[in-house]
């Protein structure tokens, strides 16, 4: 299991800033996907451009994947969530407009907030707190 960072670390920059750029290419190609595609066949289709990048990952690990019962219920877990998200985003995205759907579903790490408050006992301070009131004004000013 990796272990926590110290919250002063900015070693989650980088990623975050590569996963903003790869999440909002894939925004911009599901919503044209969208127009040619159904929803169910986007997630058939994202399922198998997955599969090259999870066999590398499972050949990196040598083919042994930890057996943690915790990791694999989360592990598990987590597929069927991002599954069922995916499936809901890309019916979203074929129906509705991306520079819309995209704000409006980017919404999700706001639960994420208010669940790690209610589940891990995570506080926020002031000025995320201000950051969290940010993230909400600016979806309701992109949806209008």
């Amino acid at each position: 299991m990796a272990q926590n960072k110290a919250p002063s670390s900015r070693a989650w920059l980088i990623p975050a800033l590569l996963c903003i750029l790869c999440w909002g290419v894939w925004g911009l190609l599901v919503k044209i996907g969208s127009d040619t595609a159904s929803p169910e066949q986007l997630q058939i289709l994202f399922t198998l451009g997955l599969l090259p990048l999870s066999l590398f990952m499972l050949f990196r690990l040598r083919l042994k994947v930890d057996r943690n019962t915790g990791g694999v219920i989360y592990g598990v877990l987590n597929g069927v969530f991002t599954g069922f998200g995916l499936l809901a985003y890309y019916a979203a995205m074929h129906r509705g407009k991306a520079s819309v759907v995209g704000p409006v579903t980017g919404l999700f790490p706001l639960l994420t907030v208010a669940l790690a408050f209610l589940v891990l006992r995570e506080r926020l301070n002031r000025v995320q707190a201000g950051g969290v009131a940010l993230a909400l004004a600016a979806v309701v000013i992109l949806s209008i």
